[in-house]
């Protein structure tokens, strides 16, 4: 069988089966107000308070840039965000179309965000 003999019904089953193969057992559900960091693919990285805009990108308000960080891994970096090692950038809300998030990571309210 190829893909052109398939109906509709199977392509659909294979949708939801790849679907759970990345995690996301129901990528239409609402996401929870909170504060997450997000990994974009080509390597961008922000934190913020997560929403869901009415065209189905996630938003970020009280947004940063992770932009760099040296002598630690990620996990630390997640971990001691606070730590002169990390440099952290201040952005205007964000915007990113749910198919570009590689993965996110919920993190403590206030995290990034500089006093």
């Amino acid at each position: 069988m190829s893909i052109d003999d398939m109906t509709v019904a199977q392509l659909r089953e294979v949708f939801k089966l790849a679907g759970s193969l990345t995690g996301c057992t129901n990528p239409e559900a609402p996401l929870e107000k909170k504060r997450v960091v997000i990994v974009v693919d080509r390597g961008w990285i922000f934190a913020g308070d997560q929403s869901v805009t009415g065209d189905g990108y996630i938003k970020l308000t009280n947004a940063v840039h992770v932009f760099r960080w040296e002598s630690m891994g990620f996990a630390k970096m997640i971990e001691d965000w606070s730590s002169p090692k990390v440099d952290l950038r201040k952005v205007a809300d964000v915007e990113i179309p749910k198919d570009s998030v590689i993965f996110r990571i919920p993190v403590p309210a206030g995290w990034g965000i500089m006093k």
